[in-house]
């Protein structure tokens, strides 16, 4: 009697991982990753890092979800991560990533977020500012004419506003003559924070002595890090204020002294 004996020998090929070196580190598997938004495109920002748990050789690579933006490109062989986009917070301040690693059999895939940091890259810009604002002579001093918004979509110190008054001596027409006046010293004030724009108090206006104003509102964040230094950003707006006579002033006579002549023979009417 004769057997035939077949030994079949199984062998077990474990799929390769990725190492795990937590969100501050930049070796591993990209998960949560921040990202200045101020990276210039080419520079490497990454780089994927993974074993085979047989030793085989391995390789990388990075897709994203279809029709979305593609920032990242990847070296098969090294893991080096390249950013080939720009970046922008404003835009889009989280990316999804689908980052591989895959020996001779088996592929892993891992869906990763990278978080992109703001850096202060906007200027703030004016809301519904009115170019004309007309107020009344005899409006109280101290009282608010108009409140000036700015929004900064930056986030801390570089998205915060204040406001100011930018003096600039300028040529306005007086009256009907035709006189004009440099207006050095504006009689309005602004709150730095709110950006109330009021008569300054103890100023009043007057239509008679001067009819239209021109105020420079500058509106300025409080500065951040860009490309690694610190920058602030501003911006301005003109407004005119257009004094609204009212009648706060009695008539006066023109050309007197007056002198007539009666002669004595004179009938009346």
């Amino acid at each position: 009697c004769q057997y035939d004996i077949c030994l079949f020998i199984a062998l077990s090929d474990y799929a390769p991982y990725f190492y795990d070196n937590g969100p501050n580190g930049f070796s591993g598997n990209m998960a949560l990753l921040n990202l200045s938004e101020d990276t210039p495109k080419g520079t490497q920002i990454y780089v994927l890092n993974g074993t085979d748990p047989e030793g085989q050789p391995v390789k990388y690579g990075i897709s994203f979800e279809p029709g979305s933006k593609e920032y990242f490109h990847v070296h098969p062989k090294s893991g080096v991560v390249t950013l080939i986009e720009e970046l922008d917070r404003e835009a889009q301040d989280e990316i999804e990533v689908y980052v591989s690693i895959s020996d001779s059999l088996n592929k892993v895939v891992e869906k990763v977020s990278i978080f992109v940091m703001d850096a202060n890259d906007e200027r703030p810009q004016f809301q519904n500012m009115p170019s004309i604002v007309d107020v009344l002579e005899n409006t109280t001093s101290g009282s608010s004419i108009c409140k000036i918004q700015a929004v900064d979509r930056d986030t801390g110190s570089g998205g915060s506003v204040t406001y100011f008054l930018q003096v600039i001596p300028h040529i306005v027409m007086n009256n009907n003559e035709g006189q004009k006046n440099s207006e050095q010293n504006p009689k309005f004030s602004i709150d730095h924070h709110s950006g109330v724009l009021r008569i300054k108090p103890g100023e009043a206006l007057d239509y008679e002595k001067l009819r239209t104003h021109f105020i420079t509102v500058v509106a300025k964040d409080g500065g951040g890090i860009y490309k690694g230094k610190l920058q602030v950003l501003s911006s301005s707006a003109t407004l005119t204020i257009n004094v609204i006579d009212t009648q706060d002033t009695p008539p006066v006579f023109v050309g007197t002294p007056y002198f007539g002549y009666v002669y004595e023979v004179s009938s009346p009417l």
